[in-house]
């Protein structure tokens, strides 16, 4: 059904040594787990339709569900705070004296850091280096800096491109919302594609090189009923290539966050507030062009519009690792790194649980 309900532990083990299989799914996610691990997978034949499998008896290609409801916040930081630091973890500059962002000084993104750092009584030096501007927001000598006090609040100060991540606290929805909005206008891009039939369509794409940063915007996508995959391009050191339209030389793997969904794409275009005209432009023409297609859901495949599909694309032996288990009671299911499994041996963290 893709209810969620909160669950005390009613029990648990740690440091078990066991047989451990990595399983990795389409929309890029990895779980690691026991070979006597449930899983509840989409049957494949009759009408019935789910049925648990043990890790061991996972084949490529089956099908296990993932919960679009599970929109759990807390209640700190607003869009405002989020939208900086979004923007900051894409374009901005966080481990010299003084913190700096890089932008075309005629789009949205500069206009709010502008005012941002009005709002918080810090000046502003502008630099203009080509087509984008640099800027500075320097501070009184001698006085703590308001914007580096504010990078510091949400644990983001002083993080290189490859550790960035996003704040480890009980934010609001509301700052979840703003911040992928910063990443998208910064590190982000919305395409469209026709194909050879005329069937129009589109994705938004967050690109970083940093492989957390890449699942916490999944799994904050997730938490907002917004299925979405991680892929990983991996260029030879030095070799120059394209991301978001943009030249790039890297040194590390690419990974990329994508919406290629219909529905997803117009549940986020619904969600983000984009401050760059032309993205902004072209994902709410996007949301216009794929806006009819209607999210897919059977009685006889058991799942609506709260419940979608991930497909298992590898399994592979990690060898013997400690494993933790938890049970609760009131439901023999958890979601575990954003998929769905039964009470088992888990490896990794346990989330809300998902009713039956």
């Amino acid at each position: 059904m893709g209810d969620l309900v909160a669950a005390a532990a009613d029990d648990g083990f740690a440091g078990i040594p066991r047989e451990v299989m990595r399983i990795r799914f389409v929309s890029g996610r990895i779980i690691e787990a026991a070979l006597d691990q449930q899983w509840v997978v989409q049957r494949r034949t009759g009408r019935q339709a789910w049925e648990c499998k043990r890790t061991d008896a996972l084949t490529l290609g089956d099908r296990v569900p993932f919960p679009l409801a599970a929109d759990h916040f807390g209640t700190e930081g607003q869009a405002r705070d989020g939208y900086f630091v979004g923007a900051m973890l894409g374009d901005g500059g966080m481990t010299s004296c003084t913190p700096e962002f890089h932008g075309d000084p005629s789009d949205g993104a500069v206009a709010f850091m502008r005012d941002f750092a009005a709002d918080h009584g810090c000046g502003v030096r502008e630099i203009p280096q080509g087509s984008i501007v640099r800027l500075r927001f320097p501070f009184k000598a001698g006085q703590r800096n308001p914007i580096t006090d504010c990078l510091r609040r949400f644990g983001i100060w002083g993080q290189r491109c490859d550790e960035k991540r996003l704040p480890d606290a009980q934010l609001s929805r509301d700052f979840w919302i703003g911040c992928l909005s910063g990443l998208v206008d910064t590190d982000g891009c919305v395409r469209e594609r026709i194909n050879s039939r005329g069937t129009v369509h589109g994705s938004v794409e967050f690109a970083t090189v940093s492989p957390l940063l890449a699942a916490q915007v999944s799994d904050a996508l997730l938490r907002l009923g917004v299925a979405n995959r991680v892929r990983v391009v991996d260029r030879r050191q030095g070799q120059g290539h394209s991301i978001n339209g943009y030249a790039v030389v890297s040194r590390r793997p690419i990974q990329i966050v994508e919406v290629s969904r219909a529905t997803s794409l117009v549940r986020l275009a619904g969600l983000l507030d984009l401050r760059i005209g032309y993205k902004a432009t072209r994902l709410e023409r996007l949301m216009c062009m794929v806006g009819h297609v209607a999210p897919a859901r059977s009685e006889m495949h058991g799942y609506d519009e709260s419940v979608a599909l991930d497909r298992v694309k590898s399994i592979s032996s990690v060898g013997i690792r400690r494993v933790y288990g938890v049970v609760a009671s009131r439901s023999g299911l958890f979601v575990v790194n954003g998929l769905v499994t039964a009470a088992g041996h888990h490896i990794g963290r346990h989330e809300p649980v998902i009713r039956r």
